[in-house]
């Protein structure tokens, strides 16, 4: 079996690095150093062997430091590819010179001259995995080494991205989930940017819905400032399915921040301040809106939305165009406004697609309530490869709250125009 998985996958990683990602303009370098293949080969062993405290001493320092410790990473490991999941086999491809890597979990890291090799592992039992097909996400993964030529410091390769091994690599579900619970906001913004200009509306209406959703920049720096200077340390939605579902420690004041819709001024206003204050962030744009210019708005083109994965950043769902609420709707319907729209944003960026953010506003005043349509829908995302999906929840407020026996009802709040320093913190630990 697994001589049969290891000829397969060496099949997949003689081909050319897949497109997107963390280094869509380097190219294939043959005469790479032999060095950083045997790295590569020897940090995929020590996943085949369990052995993951002997990959800890080549990973790089600033890598080392973004996990809570040697121990938590390799509990980690060990509980999220055991039994079915064990990984049994492993292929390296040809190296990439020059690649350009960044963390996902703080934008400030990054390497510009890093060797990109594409790999690709196996498991025990790919068809027992759930959800449908994450067996096929491990068979284009990337690791990132950094050398003499990019690191002078370091005389040898360490590793900087960790690829099936990295906190960011596609969420396997447990066929047991230990029940945890997590309190970490997840902050919702859309416009960030100047109020909009009432003159160039046609109606009152359409203007207030865009005034209600845009925060203008000097807000929106000095939130972003406070996570700072209050200890608050903000995370991607993979580091936070690696707490609930593997039992991979948070930091002591996590916070989650998305953005909603995919809007181009997202790009220029709020990008800057969170790659200033190293504040990761994941993007949920909607596929069908992709560089369209929407009356007086505008939507990130597929090139910008590529190089939010260079910079550290994280792409998911938001429907084709977030115009018709999930709930309720035929498994055709589903497949139509989100599995295709997974699928072309997955296109763009090289990265999987496993979270959503619904369409629609979440109809009950807590987040934990749900009905039959929600969990039809849960079932039918489930079947598409999603792991979890994010609400948008706009009326009352709640205690935070996120567990692993309900990843289809992480709640979000909206941030509003206007909204005081105050108010901001008071959300922040409510609960």
């Amino acid at each position: 079996m697994a001589a049969v998985a290891a000829a397969l996958l060496l099949a997949a990683c003689g081909v050319q690095p897949k497109p997107g990602g963390h280094s869509p303009s380097a190219s294939p370098t043959p005469s790479a150093p032999a060095s950083a293949r045997s790295v590569s080969r020897a940090f995929l062993q020590d996943m085949v062997e369990g052995s993951y405290n002997l990959q800890w001493p080549v990973l790089a320092p600033a890598e080392q430091s973004s996990w809570p410790s040697e121990a938590a990473r390799s509990a980690m490991l060990a509980a999220k590819f055991s039994g079915a999941a064990r990984v049994v086999a492993f292929a390296v491809g040809r190296p990439v010179a020059g690649a350009e890597w960044a963390s996902t979990e703080n934008p400030r890291v990054q390497v510009a001259n890093a060797t990109e090799i594409p790999v690709a592992i196996a498991f025990a039992s790919a068809s027992a995995l759930s959800p449908p097909g994450v067996a096929g996400l491990y068979e284009h993964t990337h690791l990132f080494l950094a050398g003499p030529s990019s690191s002078p410091a370091s005389s040898t390769y360490l590793v900087v991205g960790e690829g099936p091994a990295a906190m960011e690599a596609p969420v396997i579900t447990p066929a047991t989930v230990v029940p945890r619970t997590a309190s970490v906001p997840i902050l919702m913004y859309h416009l960030v940017g100047p109020f909009p200009d009432r003159s160039l509306y046609s109606s009152q209406y359409s203007y207030d819905l865009d005034y209600g959703l845009t925060v203008p920049p000097a807000q929106f720096s000095a939130e972003m400032q406070y996570l700072g200077t209050d200890g608050y340390q903000a995370i991607s939605l993979y580091r936070l399915a690696d707490f609930l579902l593997y039992g991979l420690p948070l930091p002591a004041h996590p916070v989650a921040i998305t953005f909603d819709d995919g809007f181009a001024n997202e790009y220029q206003y709020a990008l800057p301040v969170l790659e200033a204050d190293g504040l990761t962030a994941t993007f949920f744009p909607c596929s069908g809106l992709i560089g369209v210019k929407n009356g007086e708005e505008e939507y990130l083109s597929a090139t910008e939305l590529s190089s939010l994965l260079q910079m550290g950043f994280a792409v998911q769902d938001h429907t084709y165009n977030d115009g018709t609420v999930l709930w309720g709707q035929s498994l055709a319907t589903i497949q139509e406004l989100t599995g295709d729209s997974a699928r072309v944003l997955e296109a763009i960026t090289g990265e999987p697609v496993q979270f959503i953010a619904y369409s629609g506003l979440w109809p009950y005043a807590s987040p934990e309530q749900a009905g039959p349509g929600q969990g039809q829908l849960f079932s039918q995302l489930g079947s598409l490869g999603y792991v979890g999906g994010l609400e948008d929840n706009w009326v009352g407020r709640f205690a935070w709250a996120e567990s692993s026996e309900s990843l289809w009802e992480w709640p979000r709040v909206r941030a509003y125009p206007g909204e005081s320093l105050a108010a901001f913190a008071a959300l922040l630990t409510y609960g």
